[in-house]
């Protein structure tokens, strides 16, 4: 199962956006071991302004059961914290069956 989100952040501040996430490595710890996730990819698009996250879960179990975890809700309080964040847009997610095969 995968999990795609993007956040809508300042778009001219890729630097300090990257600057931010990379402060916060126990709470990215934190979120990687949270428990059923196979991985986790950060990318920045500077274009648009988005910080998107990706994540493949073990199965729809893990998937379903992550925003309930401890380190999602940390995270997700954190980010909604950040001075670069852009409130004025929502963030975009996508669920769905990760295709390893293709």
């Amino acid at each position: 199962m995968t999990r795609f989100i993007q956040y809508p952040m300042d778009k001219t501040k890729m630097a300090e956006v990257k600057e931010w996430l990379a402060d916060r490595k126990d709470m990215v710890a934190a979120t990687r071991n949270a428990g059923g996730i196979t991985n986790i990819e950060f990318s920045f698009c500077p274009g648009e302004g988005w910080l998107a996250a990706r994540y493949i879960f073990d199965d729809l179990d893990d998937m379903i059961a992550f925003p309930d975890t401890e380190a999602f809700a940390a995270a997700k309080a954190d980010l909604a914290k950040c001075e670069f964040y852009d409130a004025s847009r929502a963030p975009h997610e996508f669920k769905g069956f990760f295709l390893p095969e293709v």
